[in-house]
């Protein structure tokens, strides 16, 4: 029995080169739709900071107004309390844009190195036979007759695989 290859590079040039190309559109797609996102994120941020300061001056207005410099005051109080939460939900809300930003970016790198390894994963299934296939054409060309043998469970190619054994058969015969 022959031995099986265990190496899912079998011809670099071929699989590395199809495993590119299969990232290429999703990579454009999600650099686009990633683009999209830092754009809005950044205007929010932008917006964000636009309510903080707005925040500040409001409380700032407030207190230089005497009528409501009275810390003894309950509406004073409150409206305070009111626009400091604001300011801490509207930092939760630019520090989660940031997250989002971050986590699409992560997905679109794992993403990219789940498809090129599915995509080297893939084309092993048609390297194998092809490289079968071209090790025959070195031993019929050394004017050795091969020894074939049958193709892996999933190999791809199998129907043009039996063509090519049936016309290296018949010449073979025809030779003879």
């Amino acid at each position: 029995m022959l031995k099986q290859r265990k190496h899912y590079l079998i011809d670099r040039s071929i699989q590395v080169t199809i495993a590119t190309k299969i990232l290429v559109i999703p990579i454009i797609l999600l650099t686009c739709f990633s683009l999209v996102l830092l754009f809005f994120v950044f205007q929010n941020s932008n917006y964000i900071n636009q309510i903080s300061a707005n925040q500040e001056n409001l409380i700032e207005m407030f207190m230089t107004t005497p009528a409501l410099m009275d810390k003894e005051n309950q509406i004073v109080v409150a409206g305070e309390k009111t626009f400091r939460e604001n300011l801490g939900i509207l930092q939760s809300i630019k520090n989660n844009n940031l997250i989002l930003l971050y986590s699409a970016i992560g997905i679109t790198i794992f993403q990219a190195v789940l498809l090129f390894v599915y995509g080297v994963y893939l084309t092993h299934r048609i390297a194998g036979p092809v490289y079968v296939m071209r090790q025959y054409c070195k031993e019929i060309q050394q004017g050795k007759v091969p020894q074939f043998r049958q193709l892996r469970k999933g190999d791809l190619l199998t129907d043009f695989y039996d063509d090519f054994i049936n016309a290296i058969k018949a010449l073979q015969t025809k030779k003879e």
